[in-house]
């Protein structure tokens, strides 16, 4: 089953989400979680709490205390769908302990020295997709059917497809064999499913290295686990499929046809990797700091465990039908380098404001199928073309972005900080615009001497595409893609509280 995973990827468009192509830039992408403060506002040229080494470890050395920081976080995420004219509205939502670290500033003569770490989030992976209606042009069956689907074995064996001549030469869906007129059609629902987190254990140390030049490194474990569960199901509500597909017995009895059909797939995935981050700020008079920072390359090992099933009931009693399959299989995606640069006007009259911008070349995304040294030589030899193929598909269908973010606070005589941010990312994809705006906003408020409140708000807004699935049309080798249009939306609420020690 590994040679056949692996080759079936090559017939899934690059947002399909189950493709290794759609994959790699999951598990490679991070979204500007942070800590309560950081989300709002960039940290490439300031501090703005805990997870500031993330935008920048060199902000880190800007700390004028020690504390412990303890985040939650909430998301709630909007999907609104549309699908051959149908639309449907799904949600997803999680909660989880966002970050959880400790900021020690170490007492020095001159210059700043501080060290930390911790655990934050890095990414969430909620996800939930969906459609529901008759579709008079394709079915779940036509991908079956293709010599290097995954499913063309059990798919047979179910009764999902059969061969469409009598020289048993042809696989055939088995809602198109004995229609010379075209497909009749069948009432189709699909849902697809995604949850998941990437989270970091970190260390970091920022340190001033020259009078108002700060440096800094950040060192991590990136740990995380990806669910997706896939369901299509089609049914003969109308009973359009009246036949005896299935032959009578001796006695005349039991010819029947197929009722519906199902194929459930999960995939579950581990992800194991390395982060290091390097940066500096310099801070140029007494209210603006310039910063840069890099984010290196990321090896990210991915053990995927996978079972699939198809299902067939029939209108009269015999069955259900069904078979799968299942395995497992390692392989390593290399994240690309972040590149940022900052700047920012500090502590003016009560206001700080700060700007970003990220430089990311999603294309460069790299993929190593032969990561397990398990495999046998010939195992090697296949999946390096489909390695190659991979890569060429990921360099195709993604870009070079450059991310731009900006923030601004104002400090009260109090201490009560108010925050309002905005950022826009824009597409990665060359083929459809799934650009997204993010927007924020939150307070700090002081509790006591000791304690400290962040609240902040994230709304973010983008447009995307799904590929259902893929097939062939008989006797062509031309794909043909079933795909449902997205508007989605999410809110993330974060909740962060400092204790100074």
């Amino acid at each position: 089953m590994l040679l056949i995973t692996a080759s079936s990827t090559m017939a899934q468009d690059g947002y399909d989400p189950m493709s290794y192509s759609s994959l790699s830039q999951v598990f490679s992408s991070q979204q500007y979680l942070g800590s309560a403060n950081s989300a709002i506002i960039p940290s490439v040229a300031m501090e703005n709490g805990y997870a500031s080494f993330i935008d920048n470890p060199a902000a880190m050395s800007l700390i004028k205390g020690s504390y412990v920081n303890v985040g939650y976080m909430s998301n709630r995420t909007e999907f609104n769908q549309s699908f051959r004219g149908n639309e449907l509205l799904l949600d997803s939502k999680a909660d989880y302990i966002n970050n959880l670290g400790v900021v020690y500033k170490i007492p020095t003569r001159a210059g700043s020295l501080v060290i930390g770490g911790g655990i934050h989030t890095n990414s969430v992976y909620n996800r939930s997709l969906g459609s529901s209606a008759f579709n008079n042009q394709s079915t779940i069956t036509d991908v079956f059917k293709g010599e290097s689907s995954d499913y063309r074995n059990i798919a047979f064996e179910t009764y999902a497809i059969d061969y469409a001549d009598q020289a048993q030469t042809q696989l055939e869906s088995i809602f198109r064999i004995g229609f010379d007129d075209g497909f009749p059609g069948i009432y189709q629902q699909s849902e697809l499913t995604q949850d998941g987190r990437s989270r970091e254990f970190a260390f970091f140390m920022g340190t001033e290295f020259k009078k108002n030049l700060h440096v800094g490194f950040s060192l991590g474990i990136n740990e995380a686990f990806h669910n997706m569960n896939r369901n299509i199901l089609e049914e003969d509500l109308d009973n359009v499929y009246d036949g005896d597909f299935i032959e009578q017995d001796e006695n005349g009895e039991n010819g029947t046809d197929i009722y519906s059909i199902q194929l459930s797939d999960e995939l579950r995935s581990d992800v194991l990797g390395f982060e290091a981050r390097i940066g500096a700020i310099y801070q140029l008079g007494q209210y603006i700091n310039l910063g840069a920072s890099w984010s290196l390359p990321s090896i990210m090992e991915i053990t995927e465990e996978y079972n699939s099933t198809i299902t067939t009931s029939f209108d009269n009693s015999i069955g259900p039908f069904f078979d799968s399959f299942e395995g497992e299989f390692t392989y390593a995606i290399t994240r690309p380098s972040r590149y940022s640069l900052g700047m920012a006007v500090n502590q003016l009259k009560g206001f700080d404001l700060s700007i970003g911008v990220d430089f990311i070349s999603y294309n460069k995304t790299t993929i190593d199928l032969t990561y397990d040294r398990s495999l046998d030589f010939d195992e090697v030899a296949f999946l390096r073309d489909q390695e190659a193929d991979i890569e060429q598909s990921i360099d195709q269908r993604y870009q070079s972005v450059m991310n731009t973010r900006m923030g601004a606070q104002y400090r009260f005589k109090s201490g009560t900080e108010l925050r309002a941010g905005a950022s826009i990312l824009p597409s990665k994809s060359v083929q459809i615009d799934e650009t997204r705006r993010l927007y924020s906003g939150g307070i700090g408020i002081p509790l006591s001497r000791d304690f400290f409140l962040d609240i902040t708000t994230q709304y973010v807004q983008w447009n995307d595409r799904s590929i259902l699935y893929e097939y062939e049309s008989l006797g062509t080798s031309t794909p043909t893609q079933e795909s449902v249009s997205e508007n989605n939306q999410f809110i993330n609420v974060l909740i962060g509280i400092k204790i100074k020690i």
